[in-house]
């Protein structure tokens, strides 16, 4: 087992009861990934929904996929994991039979039952169209005036990465608080790694210039699955663009000692292109700019 596997284990602490740790046997061994152990993990009605392709249903479909996108050889190291015995989810990256590092992403899980009901993968962008992507939301939102709102989320202060996630896109952005309620939740050397991107941001001032700069009228972030976890937690989502869904996605948040967010993983859907969703909705007869 490597010394990332090993990390993983630790940090799971009692890892038997997460329910990520289930699919992390089968997908991250040492031997490589075996598909008929996936499958085997999964209910009949399981779904599995990669973001860099499509959404795969029932065992069959599922061992069918892992078997084309992991051949034999392939290895997938786990970094992180989170969650309970229901939902969770970890980060991971692929690496070569000498162990050099390759793709990266983040894996939802949900079971039910003891099997798998529902995956999302998603693993990051070769291309980084970062900056154009911010360019992009706010021309898709350019007839829309920011509202001086009223805040009306009662202002806390949570510790943990579940209750700080939870907090944050349930309670306090939809109504009304600006980035600076998560800024005071977030440690001073957090790391904050967006896909989008090809560097993370490192620390609370690069941090604060990047979520501030999504901060764009119009422009609604929406979780949709958001796991358990104290030292840890996985969370789906979806981008509303002027009401209308767009992206979707998957997030890790990592805590420190202190209870504050000091690592965080986002990950948007690499298809369909983000960019095309995004052209669609600024011009949708002609789908570009």
């Amino acid at each position: 087992m490597t010394a990332a596997q090993n990390a993983a284990q630790n940090v799971a602490g009692g890892s038997s009861e997460k329910a990520a740790q289930k699919l992390v046997d089968v997908v991250c061994a040492p031997t490589g990934i075996d598909a008929d152990a996936v499958a085997a993990l999964c209910a009949s009605y399981a779904q599995y929904e990669d973001l860099a392709s499509d959404t795969f249903t029932g065992p069959g479909q599922i061992a069918k996929y892992f078997e084309e996108k992991y051949p034999e050889g392939t290895r997938v190291v786990c970094d992180r994991i989170a969650g309970d015995s229901i939902s969770g989810g970890f980060t991971w990256h692929r690496e070569d039979a000498n162990g050099k590092e390759g793709l990266r992403g983040t894996t939802f899980v949900k079971f039910e039952d003891g099997k798998l009901v529902y995956a999302r993968e998603g693993s990051e962008p070769i291309l980084k169209p970062g900056e154009a992507t911010e360019a992009l939301l706010k021309a898709a939102t350019a007839n829309i005036e920011k509202e001086d709102k009223v805040p009306t989320y009662e202002k806390r202060s949570p510790k943990g990465a579940a209750q700080i996630a939870d907090y944050l896109w349930n309670e306090a952005y939809p109504k009304g608080a600006t980035p600076a309620v998560a800024l005071e939740l977030f440690a001073e050397d957090i790391r904050y790694e967006d896909f989008n991107y090809p560097k993370p941001f490192l620390g609370k001032a690069q941090v604060k210039d990047f979520v501030e700069a999504f901060d764009i009228p119009g422009i609604e972030f929406v979780p949709t699955e958001l796991s358990k976890g104290d030292d840890a937690c996985c969370f789906t989502w979806l981008v509303r663009v002027n009401g209308n869904d767009g992206p979707k996605g998957i997030s890790f948040y990592g805590s420190d000692a202190e209870g504050k967010i000091d690592y965080i993983r986002d990950i948007p859907a690499t298809t369909p292109a983000p960019l095309q969703q995004l052209a669609a909705l600024v011009n949708p007869a002609l789908r570009k700019f």
